[in-house]
């Protein structure tokens, strides 16, 4: 361990996402940045000039280095499995993007040599920790809404025209079901956060034509162990933007990109809907919740305990996507039972 009062993190996966997430590490001012290692050698260069951290030609070297408490996994899904146990292996607490792995039962082997190797286990599914999200749950929580009947979340974006053909965002293997594991991850992990454990799933996956070799859209709907159903739904062949709603029998709230978060009164004509001022929107939510990932994990590092959104909810979130895939290709509903225990 180093001996720097910040616990020192490493990147593994250099893209625009490892740079998002080194920037909110930076912010949340708990944490150092002590190098990165990306396959591309200009990469690496220009990250560690960036911020001021070593440059490794390999991930065993990161590994090596003693000044390195955590290693931040954005890299490619295929290779997350390798890469977190190598690093837990290495005595190193683990940030690991979504989706955990490609199957659950990687997920699960993650978790696994984690616990072994006595390493914290963090997951970015961070939509859980925005703030507008955070103040959601108190109004469930406090009955504010009534009893929930519905969750709508939909996010789309347009990466299966504009990624490219190298993207790992277009292979079928990597990347299958269009959204899913993109952003639809998102609003599962989000969804269990507020209502609790899912059931089963039925979903179907299409395609419309886009250039990308993954599927263009996805829809679904999990139906939760209180009985309330959820309906998640994205497009990789439309404008950005994301939209959530809850139904309940006093009131619904709206969250949307494109507006401040709405809520409306049972009573209440949509005319007459009030929007949450206080309550920070789409936008300004993001950083806060990615900057507090690493807060958490920190404190974890120091205190003990698990991060807020540990291995197991990784594997939830994972495995709902996994349950909607093989729900489109069998053309039933699956259960999450039948999913975890032979995926």
């Amino acid at each position: 361990m180093s001996t720097n009062p910040f616990p020192g993190l490493s990147f593994v996966g250099l893209g625009w996402w490892g740079n998002v997430l080194a920037d909110a590490a930076l912010a949340s001012g708990v944490v150092s940045i002590v190098g990165g290692y990306a396959r591309t050698p200009a990469t690496r260069a220009s990250f560690s000039a960036k911020y001021g951290c070593s440059d490794f030609s390999s991930l065993d070297e990161l590994l090596g280095d003693s000044t390195c408490d955590a290693v931040v996994i954005a890299s490619a899904n295929v290779v997350h499995k390798e890469q977190a146990i190598l690093a837990a292996q290495a005595g190193k607490h683990v940030h690991l993007e979504k989706p955990m792995a490609l199957s659950v039962s990687d997920a699960q082997d993650i978790v696994s040599a984690c616990a072994e190797a006595r390493v914290k286990l963090s997951i970015g599914q961070n939509f859980r920790r925005w703030p507008m999200f955070r103040h959601a749950k108190k109004m469930i929580d406090s009955g504010e809404l009534g009893a929930v009947s519905l969750a709508l979340g939909h996010f789309s974006n347009n990466l299966g025209i504009t990624a490219g053909e190298e993207s790992m965002r277009w292979d079928p293997v990597e990347n299958p079901g269009g959204p899913l594991y993109s952003y639809t991850i998102h609003l599962a992990d989000l969804m269990e956060a507020l209502f609790g454990k899912v059931e089963s799933v039925e979903a179907f996956c299409g395609k419309i034509g886009g250039p990308s070799r993954t599927d263009d859209v996805a829809a679904g709907t999990l139906r939760f162990r209180s009985g309330m159903l959820g309906i998640l739904s994205g497009s990789y062949v439309a404008p950005f933007h994301f939209r959530f709603g809850i139904e309940g029998t006093k009131g619904a709230l709206h969250f949307s990109s494109a507006s401040p978060p709405i809520f409306q009164k049972m009573g209440e004509q949509m005319s007459e809907a009030k929007a949450l001022e206080s309550v920070p929107d789409f936008w300004n939510g993001r950083d806060s919740a990615n900057a507090e990932q690493f807060t958490d994990l920190v404190r974890c590092i120091k205190e003990g305990g698990d991060p807020e959104v540990a291995g197991v909810h990784g594997v939830r979130a994972l495995a709902i996507m996994r349950a909607m895939l093989r729900s489109h290709g069998e053309r039933r509903a699956v259960t999450m039972e039948e999913i975890l225990e032979s995926d």
